[in-house]
């Protein structure tokens, strides 16, 4: 049994890839601490003692605001899991990206011979570009380049979130026998197909959910239920999620008089928002085309596909590589008419929603959690010395142990 550190700017009821790698080793036997941004609960989580550091996440367009607030949390961070390590080293620590810099907070636990591995979740050159346009973004992204291939050097192990972010890592200089993909599937335990879930015959729902901000278009949506407000007057936008273009969101429902027609809803713990998903006619992606987006494989696509939603997805590089063969209907990125016929389009077929779902279903079968949680024990694995034989008491007394620990630091 290893004890593992996991280490994310980011909060751990929110984030299913942070949640779904800590509880997967703990399901094992391994002693795990996550050491996250403070949100709701903490302590014992499914056997992993979450550690919330109080400090507020920046949302907005400052540089100098981001890295002040990207900096505070990892000298925190780096203080709290040299204090977690000092009676028993960590085995494996796993440091969450963005920023991929992030990794210098465990570098300190080197010493003890931590082994360093460098999930990627997603790629800093191509989202500095997107989020700082101009001169500016533009001179930055020559950094953010140089950054990445530093931090992935003082790694291990390099996580991918799919085979063409897995590509890109290795064209930008990252050794191509150091990156192992461990795909950002949702947890099949919570996201299960609720077909009893009665839906309002007068209503007719689209949902989108997760981070809100300029890239993943969700002004778009907004503006292709206003051009069907005539055409399918049952047709509501249920927008779930919180993100620094939020307020640009209102604004626009208001100019537009979209009031009855999108519904918002704050950020939910992972576990919860099945139940809220289960309430939606139609799945949408509205992400914009740019070199970030070409790179997302959306995890709001892979959550609809497991909950037997069909979905309207941007026809994007990663998109098209994994969901290409019919399984979702396509609209050309940014054309906000072509977004409002796919909608119209699954809303006056019945059959065709069932298609896209059916295909959509076995598109996720085939990349589910319980195989990539495999690839995920041989890629951590791969770094580690040989594993001790686990023993379901010594288990048991780890959680104990844990439980203990997380009161004590209470």
């Amino acid at each position: 049994m290893a004890h593992a550190l996991v280490l994310a700017y980011t909060t751990y009821i929110h984030d299913g890839r942070v949640k779904r790698h800590a509880e997967a080793l703990a399901r094992r036997g391994d002693q795990v601490d996550a050491i996250t941004l403070a949100a709701g609960r903490t302590g014992m989580i499914n056997g992993v003692n979450v550690v919330g550091l109080e400090i507020p996440r920046y949302r907005g367009s400052s540089r100098a605001s981001y890295l002040k607030s990207y900096v505070s949390f990892f000298v925190a961070a780096a203080r709290k899991a040299a204090e977690l390590s000092r009676e028993q080293p960590y085995d494996i620590a796993i440091v969450c990206t963005m920023p991929d810099a992030a990794i210098l907070a465990a570098l300190p636990l080197r010493r003890a011979g931590t082994k360093l591995v460098l999930d990627v979740h997603d790629t800093m050159p191509e989202l500095y570009r997107d989020k700082f346009p101009g001169l500016i973004g533009a001179l930055g992204v020559p950094i953010m380049k140089m950054e990445e291939r530093l931090s992935a050097g003082l790694a291990d192990l390099v996580l991918a979130v799919h085979e063409p972010h897995r590509q890109r890592l290795a064209e930008f200089g990252i050794k191509a026998d150091k990156i192992r993909v461990v795909l950002n599937s949702p947890d099949d335990r919570i996201f299960v197909p609720n077909g009893a879930t009665p839906h309002d015959p007068n209503i007719f729902t689209v949902v989108c959910h997760g981070t809100i901000t300029h890239r993943m278009g969700l002004d778009l949506a907004v503006r292709a239920v206003g051009l069907l407000r005539d055409r399918i007057p049952q047709l509501r936008l249920l927008a779930v999620g919180a993100g620094d273009y939020l307020s640009e969101i209102h604004r626009l429902v208001n100019e537009l008089n979209l009031h009855d027609r999108v519904i918002f809803k704050d950020m939910i713990p992972i576990e919860e928002l099945p139940t809220v998903l289960a309430t939606a006619d139609a799945g949408l992606v509205p992400n914009r085309e740019n070199s970030a987006t070409h790179l997302m494989l959306p995890v709001k696509l892979l959550e609809f596909a497991m909950m037997g939603i069909p979905a309207v997805a941007p026809q994007l590089k990663t998109v098209e590589y994994y969901f290409g063969d019919g399984a979702v209907r396509f609209f050309k990125p940014g054309d906000i008419n072509d977004l409002a016929e796919a909608i119209e389009v699954l809303y006056r077929s019945p059959e065709l929603r069932r298609t896209y779902a059916e295909r959509a279903r076995k598109v996720v079968d085939r990349i589910s959690w319980p195989n990539q949680r495999g690839e995920f024990y041989r890629a951590i694995d791969s770094v580690l010395p040989r594993r001790e034989n686990v023993n379901p008491a010594n288990v048991e007394q780890r959680k104990a142990g844990g439980v203990a620990r997380a009161r004590m630091e209470g």
